[in-house]
Parts: structure tokens; sequence; C-alpha cells
């Protein structure tokens, strides 16, 4: 299922309204890298896949604003394991 994702900047948040419910992605930035921080889907929502997407959709803004991406969620990181394509829009230690 395609959901419409929206960058909230007043609530540093991707956000979709999935049955009335918001489905949110909590990000701050740190030192100029884009953090993902917390994703909250509504209980009845769950296991539908949008918390991937909203991810996906986190990480297809930083790479286009050319952002370095730090995964502080779960979800993040299990995405990006899952779809390696992303790993170098990782914030590395080196």
């Amino acid at each position: 299922m395609d959901y419409v994702i929206v960058n909230n900047t007043e609530r540093s948040r991707f956000e979709t309204l999935v049955n009335g419910e918001y489905a949110v992605l909590d990000y701050v930035y740190h030192n100029g890298a884009l953090a993902l921080e917390h994703t909250y889907v509504p209980p009845k929502e769950r296991n539908q896949g949008i918390a991937f997407a909203l991810v996906k959709f986190a990480l297809e803004y930083a790479k286009a604003q050319h952002l370095k991406v730090i995964a502080g969620c779960s979800s993040a990181v299990i995405f990006i394991e899952q779809h390696p394509e992303y790993e170098y829009l990782l914030v590395t230690n080196t």
C-alpha cells in the first residue's frame, strides 16, 4: 500500500494519516546529520509496513538533501539492514 507521507518540519517528524490516526517518525538534526529517533504506528495499524514506509521516505529525503543519517530507532536499523543500498547514508565513525 502507498502512504501519503509528509515532512512536518514544525514537529520534526515524517508523518502519515492512517484511518484517522497519525503514524510518525520523529527526527532531529545532530551535527548536520538527520537522526531518526523514534517511530510510532497506532497499535491497530501495525505490521502493515507503515514504519518501513516512513523510514524509506526519510532516507530518500536525506539522500535528496545530501544529508547523512543516524539510525537511532530499531525500524531504521532493520530497514537499512534489509536494504543495504541505503548504508552509504549512515554516519560512520571514521
